[in-house]
């Protein structure tokens, strides 16, 4: 199944330090009307796809309930992904009825000291009260942004969530794209620390834990003893760009991910399943002929490296991923002429 992140809008009502859209209160020229979205979403259909709404705040949008009902009658799974500070109970009633399965609420942190910091000021009461909304109505899950500021937040970010009644937890590792800066990303310590962390914690609790943009986690899954091959596989994801996952921009734009902004073709010029079918830059990245120490790594499939991050650091979305810690000389990354895949 693939699953399309949709960003419908870059209008937003916060302006969090970090965002990728680099969103602002007003829509971007050259969105996608609401035909086009229409046609979107009657393209993608055949393939069942499940589509995330993003964006920007994709409640922004004054037709989003229509494209989520006109998407739910197509036989597609959808989800919402908000920021939660304008929910009120009419928009959780539309958001029922017109069919949407899940909804992510941002949060990037347990208090509004350190979420405030980031995300604005009374953003943290606001989402508060819009999970308050949306609890015994839809399921939802809180998903947080990691970076330096809030890294030291996991534990209670996750007692929150299982207080609220979450179904998931979903941790983003920030690439610097957008407004997102270089000295707001974690070291690849820090990195690899976290991602031990959330293993620990997710072993605790009978809450979803997920990770997203840090492949590097079927590694340590691997390596730990928590999960072998496909469970690991399937826990973490590694990097789905292009295997499984792809970006749509609110102008039509499909890019491998949302932090990998290089296009493989415009909707609007071109059918997705072509651009899905046939882009060189799609099919470079499944093919997944890495260079560096990704090219060695033996966890090369089930891991991969974050393509994003390695373009961010490199200009090549094929390099190593310069977060991974793993040291090439020692038994547990052995050469691919040496080992088989895990």
């Amino acid at each position: 199944m693939i699953l399309i992140a949709w960003e419908v809008t870059a209008a937003c009502n916060l302006a969090c330090r970090y965002c990728r859209a680099s969103a602002s209160v007003v829509p971007a020229e050259g969105e996608l009307s609401t035909e086009e979205a229409y046609a979107f979403i009657d393209q993608v259909a055949p393939l069942r796809p499940m589509l995330i709404l993003s964006g920007g705040e994709p409640l922004q949008r004054g037709d989003i309930f229509e494209l989520a009902q006109h998407a739910t009658e197509q036989g597609i799974r959808v989800s919402l992904a908000t920021n939660g500070t304008r929910l009120t109970p009419e928009l959780v009633d539309r958001i029922v009825v017109s069919g949407i399965s899940r909804v992510s609420v941002s949060l990037d942190g347990a208090s509004a000291q350190v979420n405030d910091a980031s995300r604005g000021q009374g953003s943290f009461e606001m989402a508060r009260s819009g999970i308050a909304l949306l609890r015994d109505r839809i399921d939802f899950q809180i998903n947080m942004t990691l970076t330096r500021s809030n890294k030291d937040e996991i534990g209670d970010l996750l007692d929150m969530a299982e207080a609220e009644g979450a179904v998931a937890v979903h941790f983003f590792f920030m690439v610097p794209t957008g407004r997102g800066q270089a000295e707001d990303q974690l070291s690849s310590v820090e990195q690899q620390a976290l991602l031990e962390e959330i293993m620990r914690q997710s072993g605790q609790r009978d809450i979803d834990v997920q990770t997203t943009c840090a492949p590097q986690y079927a590694r340590i899954l691997l390596e730990s003893g928590a999960q072998t091959g496909q469970a690991a596989r399937r826990r973490s994801g590694g990097c789905l760009a292009a295997r499984s996952f792809v970006f749509v921009s609110r102008t039509g734009e499909v890019y491998p991910c949302g932090y990998l902004q290089v296009s493989a073709g415009n909707i609007r010029n071109e059918s997705f399943s072509r651009i899905w079918d046939t882009s060189p830059l799609l099919l470079d990245l499944r093919q997944k002929d890495l260079k560096g120490r990704c090219g060695l790594c033996r966890y090369r499939t089930a891991c991969g490296g974050c393509r994003a991050r390695a373009y961010s650091h490199s200009g090549d979305w094929l390099s190593e991923d310069p977060s991974c810690t793993l040291p090439l000389d020692g038994p547990s990354a052995l050469s691919r002429k040496n080992a088989p895949d895990p």
